[in-house]
């Protein structure tokens, strides 16, 4: 009886220690959706409140190394490694480039973009997004970047890309696959571009230098890597 009355008294103690934390998190716009409710499980499973905010890989940096409150980032590695802020990474999932045609716009190949009525196509900026960076390597390796030229709109964020394709703004766009798959019945035709076509895309966590001993952090790593996380990542197509 004594064993069982200090075990509960000590998860006890230890659920309002986490409770006492907060995790911050700054993250890639393009994976608002799967961010937001791995955290709301995630506080819904420990009872840590957990926050996010979201940008462009650029405004991600910016956050991170303004606000110490900030433990992780979330993104490609190969976006987050050269800003020297994360001691260490863990992997979510891979990123997928998916390109979208507007509402009633047939779309069986990339090479279909070079036909007069795919007069605007949209994109994440290049040089600050993910899915930018892809998108401008795809149509290089394709022999499409010169001919598609005058047509590109290059906005900040996929959100932005998919919101433009929701109204109908823009003939297609390039997101990633999580967007893709919440703008279907929103959107026309989506195809995967060729994995060959851009870099792998490797989702990851970073874990910020001097940030990583708090309990909230050590807490969310472990749920990322239960089965529960994994599904929900897979159902945003990662």
């Amino acid at each position: 009886m004594r064993r069982c009355f200090l075990a509960c008294l000590a998860f006890l103690v230890a659920a309002n220690a986490w409770a006492a934390d907060t995790l911050l998190v700054a993250a890639g716009a393009g994976y608002r959706r799967p961010v937001t409710q791995l955290l709301e499980e995630f506080t819904k499973t420990t009872g840590i409140r957990a926050e996010a905010s979201f940008g462009n890989m650029k405004q991600v940096e910016t956050q991170a190394r303004q606000n110490p409150d900030i433990a992780l980032m979330i993104g490609d590695r190969a976006f987050l490694k050269p800003m020297g802020l994360a001691e260490r990474f863990q992997h979510l999932g891979t990123g997928k480039l998916v390109l979208v045609a507007a509402r009633g716009q047939a779309l069986g190949a990339i090479a279909d973009l070079r036909e007069p009525r795919f007069a605007r196509i949209a994109m994440p900026d290049r040089a600050k997004a993910v899915y930018g960076n892809a998108a401008a390597t795809s149509l290089e390796r394709l022999g499409l970047a010169q001919p598609l030229a005058g047509r590109l709109l290059e906005v900040a964020t996929v959100p932005q890309v998919g919101a433009y394709l929701a109204t109908g703004e823009v003939d297609a766009g390039f997101v990633n696959r999580t967007e893709a798959l919440a703008l279907a019945g929103r959107a026309g035709d989506a195809i995967d571009a060729p994995k060959d076509c851009y870099d792998p895309i490797e989702l990851s966590v970073g874990v910020l230098k001097g940030r990583a001993d708090g309990a909230a952090v050590r807490a969310f790593l472990g749920y990322l890597a239960s089965p529960a996380a994994r599904k929900l990542l897979e159902r945003h197509g990662m």
